[in-house]
């Protein structure tokens, strides 16, 4: 799973969780606002609204950037690192030795199911299905507006006369061509009665104006990115109850149309439909429920300059902490390609094995860091080390290696020393060894260890300590590239050659991203960053 993938994934469900509580938060509070007589306009209620879906989507996407643009430093702090306490190694003092090829296949190392990528499909076919079902539907209602009878037409608007039972709304079409692009549809009966018409006319070319049936093809997208989503839903209901409450309360406020007048309107508008049909995204009813939009127009209207601006910035204050903490969990403690360099850095001693982060150094801490099994295993490994570490680092100090090659015993056995039948796991790919270094019986009869029925010398700590010191010393002093020496104790040397002569290059990281060696020395140099800064397992 790519770390790109993890962030998608944590930003869109840090927003799922913001939809869920910044509509509840704004609309409790309007709740309250009424209950304690300082209640906002309509007008004022619905920028509310947009401004909690507004914060919902725009606060994840700003925790995203700032973490991805300033990266100062790691979200992990170094004191516990061990870094700290390394002591300055020797300088390393090679002695070549014949080279030997450690006998592994080329395996891949296994990886965890990928049920995010499959969720994420999931998601991504649900939504454009959901989108393009409404779109179908709006392209129908395009169509049915066309063959009605115009009643005028002033500029792209043309008002049209409905067909019988079909309730008076406004619609919106992104055309390019000089075509009607808002419509206006009203009642054939409203023809019989020229205040009711005229007040139905101005009430939807108010939602016209007030780019409502615009705004509509943004809750589409809404509803079909979170179709799941019982939130983004009763979001989007609001948002539309508001739209009406707000264009009502603004055509009364401009004085074009008369209170009592206008509730009449409404009133006859409701009792024409028995059942208002289903209307795609961008189309407003008219008869949309009453009783609450005639009460308010005879309520005062109250205008309180600063009511939006001040329930925005404390819903803010609250959802900025929430979006943080929400999107941390949801990375699934992914770490970033800056954050590990800057752990790299930070938590390399002077002489010892360096650690050149790439994509699949980073791919393979986060399987390490972000996953319970990978954290065991690690955990395992740095537990069994604080009672076997000097066994395996004083050979390797003998020989002047860099003490960082520790981590080769890790990956290979969580420094647990295991017979070959033992049925632990081993992050190592290829045939299974024996002891902490995982030597196989050829391997380790060329370094000296005896290896038969009687005796089998891999499981003496020290004796195959001192063999692995020796092996990996010669693998360097053969390539000269540490990363490529962790590749031929895995896959062997001449393979390692083989590899060196198909891809042209000594770059260890392009002759994994060819497919020429396995991710092993990458397996092997993550392990070492966990080595040095233990608490990414926390």
């Amino acid at each position: 799973m790519s770390a790109a993938l993890r962030e998608l994934a944590s930003l869109y469900l840090t927003q799922a969780l913001l939809l869920a509580v910044a509509p509840a938060l704004a609309w409790l509070a309007l709740a309250l606002l009424a209950r304690l007589g300082r209640s906002l306009s309509a007008r004022q209620s619905l920028k509310v609204a947009r401004g909690a879906l507004l914060l919902s989507l725009v606060l994840p996407l700003l925790a995203l950037a700032v973490h991805a643009l300033v990266p100062t430093g790691p979200r992990f702090t170094f004191e516990r690192s061990v870094a700290r306490h390394a002591g300055r190694l020797p300088e390393p003092l090679w002695e070549p030795r014949p080279a030997v090829k450690p006998a592994r296949a080329q395996t891949s190392a296994p990886e965890f199911p990928p049920v995010l990528p499959a969720a994420a499909l999931t998601l991504l076919v649900g939504g454009i299905a959901v989108m393009v079902r409404a779109l179908a539907r709006h392209a129908r209602l395009l169509r049915e507006l066309e063959s009605l009878p115009r009643v005028r037409g002033v500029g792209r608007v043309a008002v049209v006369l409905g067909e019988a039972g079909m309730p008076a709304f406004s619609a919106w079409f992104p055309r390019l061509r000089r075509e009607p692009s808002a419509w206006v549809v009203v009642p054939p009966a409203l023809l019989e009665d020229a205040e009711s018409l005229r007040l139905t006319v101005l009430h939807e070319l108010q939602h016209h104006r007030q780019r409502d049936t615009q705004r509509a093809f943004a809750r589409l997208v809404l509803t079909g990115a979170f179709f799941w989503h019982p939130g983004a839903h009763g979001l989007s209901r609001w948002m539309a109850s508001l739209q009406e409450l707000a264009c009502d309360e603004a055509l009364v406020a401009s004085g074009r149309v008369q209170a009592h007048a206008y509730a009449r309107c409404l009133l006859q508008a409701a009792l024409s439909v028995r059942s208002e049909a289903s209307l795609p995204a961008g189309a407003t009813g008219m008869s949309h429920p009453t009783t609450r939009r005639i009460q308010m127009l005879f309520q005062p209207r109250p205008a309180r300059a600063q009511g939006v601006s001040a329930l925005l910035a404390a819903l803010c204050l609250f959802l900025v902490p929430l979006a943080a903490v929400s999107q941390g969990v949801a990375s699934g403690r992914a770490v970033t390609l800056a954050e590990a360099q800057a752990l790299a850095t930070s938590s390399q001693p002077k002489g010892d094995l360096p650690v050149v982060v790439d994509a699949h150094v980073l791919a393979r801490l986060n399987a390490l860091t972000g996953t319970e099994k990978g954290r065991a295993f690690m955990k395992r490994a740095l537990a069994n080390l604080k009672t076997q570490r000097e066994a395996l680092a004083a050979p390797l100090r003998a020989k002047g290696l860099p003490e960082g090659l520790l981590a080769v015993a890790v990956v290979e056995s969580a420094a647990t020393n295991m017979p070959e039948t033992d049925g632990r796991p081993s992050l190592a790919p290829g045939m299974r060894g024996a002891g902490v270094w995982m030597f196989i019986p050829e391997t380790a009869r060329r370094y000296g260890l005896e290896v038969s029925e009687a005796r089998d010398e891999r499981l003496d700590v020290t004796r195959e300590s001192q063999a692995a010191a020796a092996l990996l010393s010669d693998l360097h002093a053969r390539f000269g590239d540490w990363r490529l020496a962790l590749a031929a104790y895995n896959q062997g040397s001449k393979k390692v050659e083989a590899a060196l002569a198909a891809g042209g290059s000594r770059d260890a990281t392009a002759l994994i991203d060819a497919g020429h060696l396995n991710d092993y020395a990458a397996t092997v140099q993550a392990g070492l960053l966990i080595l040095r800064n233990p608490h990414l397992l926390d």
